[in-house]
């Protein structure tokens, strides 16, 4: 899952940008996106790669689970019931959540459908999982990606896949997209600045929110290409 020495041993400085003048209104942009999305609070919940806990303490009660003990240890102080553990093997029961949010995590793991699989198995019947990544065709993944090339620390192992990848990761694992939501058009060199999220999928959005579901067993195609279309 995460470089443990990357968000381990400086998960000060890590959640410090939180709080930035250049920090505070990405995140803020992206807990709007979050909560227009997870409207109805649906628990019990789990955040894969919880980190922190900047995200899961919006959620009273929340899970997280994360491999990186001096994450936890901020996580737990925000009111989130902390296990340290990796998403591609989940020390959890099927069907035990009827929320799960992997959020800025997918590019830090190192096998990305294993951790689809195991939220579905999670996954209680009628729940959803919500991911949300940054895609890595937008200019704020190329951004990303320099920082990467330029010796981030935080970056070093991450890869940033597309709204294609991301959909068949959650498709192999008998899952399918049912909305999308996403902020973040603005230039990531600039200044940035708190965006309401659009509810419609925007070619160039750097922070992307994609909620799935289970497949029924009578099918029905996937509307990812319905919900993009729209956009």
């Amino acid at each position: 899952m995460r470089d443990v020495s990357a968000f381990g041993l400086i998960a000060d400085r890590y959640d410090a940008w939180y709080d930035s003048d250049q920090g505070r209104p990405v995140y803020e942009s992206e807990l709007k996106c979050l909560e227009a999305l997870v409207v109805e609070r649906r628990f019990p919940l789990l955040e894969v790669g919880v980190g922190t806990g900047r995200f899961a303490m919006r959620f009273p009660g929340a899970f997280g689970v994360d491999p990186a003990l001096d994450a936890l240890k901020l996580a737990r102080n925000r009111g989130i019931r902390c296990v340290n553990g990796v998403g591609e093997a989940l020390p959890f029961r099927d069907d035990a959540f009827m929320t799960v949010l992997i959020i800025a995590t997918i590019c830090f793991v190192k096998e990305p459908p294993a951790i689809f699989h195991e939220a579905a198995r999670v996954l209680a019947p009628g729940g959803s999982v919500v991911i949300g990544f940054i895609p890595g065709e937008s200019p704020w993944g190329l951004f990303y990606e320099k920082r990467k090339r330029d010796g981030s620390p935080f970056y070093s192992g991450a890869r940033f896949y597309s709204l294609t990848d991301i959909e068949g990761f959650a498709s192999e694992a008998g899952l399918r997209a049912t909305s999308v939501m996403c902020t973040l058009l603005q230039d990531p060199a600039g200044p940035t600045r708190v965006e309401e999220p659009s509810p419609l999928y925007r070619e160039g959005a750097g922070f992307v929110f994609l909620k799935f579901e289970k497949k029924k067993e009578s099918g029905g195609q996937d509307r990812l290409e319905k919900i993009i279309s729209d956009g």
